[in-house]
Parts: structure tokens; sequence; C-alpha cells
């Protein structure tokens, strides 16, 4: 059996009956069983290197793990389009800046496969190089899309939206800018929701970008969804699935951050059903801790009523 010059085994014919003998035709039909079978060995061959592949270099695209930032939860997710075998242009990363502060994205490069995992790339490592040199967020995108522009990778562009965090106890301060990219979702700690930032052009067509940076404060227990717009195009109505995305993230109000990407998940799964998934999508949940209501071990033992305090 020989496929593309390599030959990828024999097949062997054996009759157990003495008196058939095989005749020209029967090697013939043996020797076409043989072609179609090399050519279908060597098919899922490459089908399995291109999903590996794959699969490598998106892993290679993603952090392998989030920080731990002092009174801040993170949770992710990256939900490829099918079985995962195509590289995607989708991408979050969260990293410290070097200065107390804290840096976190979500982007979407227009496209798949290695033009988009190229452009992908460029995005993050030049946000991770510029975001320790260059505190505002609006700055920072103005840098990558001169970047994309001076790269010129195939004409690729991409939106993303990127935030500075600056924790402490009681809030968490999130500078962020929006690229052309879908505007977070709060869900404060009362129940109320609203997206935050303001729209700016998307990096990579244009030299000057429009782009405005936004504060918002965090308080305990409030949360913020930045996502793709995979995950309000699962179906060709874009608006019912921005409001099953709202409705999921309301749903997990009281949650941590880990269980609020879980149930988002699941409920962009159920909202698709048997459809396959049209974009791939990523999910980045950012949350004000809330302190712990146990004592530390510093802390002095309560006071019984019956002791009493003097003043």
């Amino acid at each position: 059996m020989i496929a593309r010059g390599r030959t990828l085994g024999v097949l062997s014919l054996v009759s157990t009956t003495p008196d058939i003998r095989y005749g020209e035709s029967d090697v013939r039909l043996a020797e076409e069983i043989a072609r179609r079978a090399a050519v279908r060995i060597d098919n899922a061959r490459l089908y399995e290197e291109r999903d590996h592949t794959a699969k490598v270099l998106q892993r290679s695209l993603l952090p392998p793990s989030l920080p731990s930032i002092p009174h801040v939860e993170l949770a992710a997710r990256y939900l490829p389009v099918g079985e995962g075998n195509e590289v995607g242009g989708d991408f979050y990363d969260v990293f410290d800046c070097g200065d107390g502060s804290w840096a976190a994205a979500v982007g979407d490069v227009c496209g798949k496969g290695p033009e988009a995992a190229a452009v992908m790339g460029l995005a993050r490592h030049t946000l991770r190089a510029v975001a320790r040199f260059e505190r505002r967020p609006s700055a920072l995108l103005h840098e990558l899309n001169r970047a994309l522009i001076d790269q010129s990778v195939e004409e690729r562009f991409c939106t993303v939206c990127h935030l500075r965090l600056r924790p402490s106890r009681d809030h968490v301060r999130i500078t962020l800018c929006s690229a052309g990219h879908p505007l977070p979702l709060l869900l404060r700690r009362d129940g109320s929701m609203s997206s935050v930032g303001e729209p700016g052009q998307l990096l990579g067509v244009i030299p000057e970008v429009s782009l405005v940076d936004s504060v918002i404060d965090l308080d305990p227990g409030d949360t913020l969804l930045i996502y793709t717009d995979g995950a309000t195009e699962q179906r060709r109505e874009a608006v019912a699935g921005e409001e099953r995305l709202r409705d999921a993230f309301a749903a997990s109000l009281g949650r941590d951050a880990e269980a609020t990407t879980a149930g988002v998940e699941e409920a962009l799964r159920a909202a698709r059903g048997s459809s396959p998934q049209r974009d791939d999508v990523a999910l980045l949940v950012i949350r004000a801790a809330e302190p712990d209501p146990r004592p530390s071990a510093s802390s002095p033992p309560p006071v019984r009523p019956s002791e009493g305090v003097r003043c």
C-alpha cells in the first residue's frame, strides 16, 4: 500500500479453499483495494497530524493558566468550533504589569488557520510588551494598531478589549478600552446589569483609530464578563443571542468566577442544541472577591458576652 511515494503497509490475500486460484483480474482488484486503503490511511494520518498541530498551536497562543491576583477572582473558557482541529482567532490573556497593576485582554482576529494564528500571536505579544511601558489601554491599542498595519499580515484585522486592573481590599479599579469589540457586561452585587465602556474602531485597518478609556470600580461581589462575538452569534438571531447571554450571566448572581463561567458556557451549549457551533468563543470573567467571613489566624478571639469590655 503506497501513498505519496511512501509504503504504508502490505495487503495479503489468502485462500483457504484449495480449488480457488487467483487470476489476473483478482490481482488487479487487490491492487485497487490496496491503493484505496493506502489513500484512506494517509488521509487519516494527515488529519491526525493537522489536529495535533492545531491544538498545540492553539494552546501555545493561550495562557496555560490564569495568575492569582489579590482581591480578584478570575476564570476563562475557550470554546473552539467543531473538534478544535483548526486554529481559531479568539484569544484571552491576563498578566502582571510589574507596578502593582494587572492587564487583561480578550480579542478576536478575523478568520481562522495559520494567518489568524500569526495575527493572534502578534497581538498577544505586542500587548504584553507594550503594557509594561504604557499604562492607558487606549494608547496601548494604538500601538497594537500600528504594529498590525506595519506587519501587513494578509490584511487581517482584529477586535480587542483591553483592561488594566488595580486591585485593593475594598474595590478593583478597572480602566478599559474596546477596539471594535463587544462591550463587557457588568453584573453588580445587587443584581443590576449594564454594558460598560465606549465603542471604538477595530484594529489593523486604518492608521489612526478612535479609542476611549473608561474607568469603573468593582465592589466586592461585582462581576465583569468579557466575551467574543461568538457568544452571541451561535445562531442567526444576534439580538436573541445577546439576550440569552445576559440571562445566563444574570443567573450567576452570587457565584464565584469559576461557577459563573461554567454557567455561561453551559447556557451557550444548551442554546446551540444540536446545531453546529458557528464561531469560536472566548470568555473571561473578572470578579471582585468578597472578604472571607472567617477570622484570620492573627485576629484576636471574639469577646464572649459574659466577659464584658472595659473602656
